[in-house]
């Protein structure tokens, strides 16, 4: 097992965040993640996203905006995953993508959608937000955000 640590982008639009869906062949939950990636040596979290967003939606955004870090241990002993998630704010320079409902998204040599999804809407049961703890994170009371280390272990 090692350790990934991951920059990720909230973006919103009024109830909505903008979301990649991840569909695995065999598996009939659907998983969302915001728009990111995983930290290259010698890049910050920051820079990080800012690269990310160029290379996957071919977008600039303003200055994010970290609003908290989740420690996410997930599997079981025979597979874990351990993953450090630096969680920012971002708006996109872009605006007129706000009016859009789908965004096609490149990653690495793979397509994918990112769609507007209501946070609200990620309470169901056959749809996954991950990293876990960030549905939690995004339902805190009136979006207070604190600088906070959120630990989550799921098995």
């Amino acid at each position: 097992m090692r350790i990934r640590s991951v920059s990720l982008g909230i973006v919103r639009r009024d109830e909505n965040i903008l979301v990649q869906v991840i569909n695995f062949l065999g598996i009939s939950t659907t998983f969302y993640r915001p728009i990111g990636g995983t930290i290259e040596f010698g890049e910050n979290s920051k820079q990080t996203l800012i690269r990310e967003f160029r290379e996957e939606l071919n977008q600039e955004i303003e200055e994010p905006r970290l609003i908290s870090v989740i420690e996410n241990i997930f599997g079981t002993a025979d597979d874990m995953g351990h993953e450090i998630d630096f969680i920012y704010e971002v708006n996109m320079r872009e605006k007129s993508l706000y009016e859009l409902e789908e965004i096609e998204g490149v990653e690495g040599s793979n397509n994918y959608k990112a769609q507007w999804k209501p946070i609200s809407y990620f309470k169901t049961d056959d749809v996954k937000l991950v990293p876990d703890g960030l549905l939690d994170l995004l339902l805190e009371e009136n979006n207070q955000y604190t600088s906070t280390i959120k630990h989550v272990r799921t098995n």
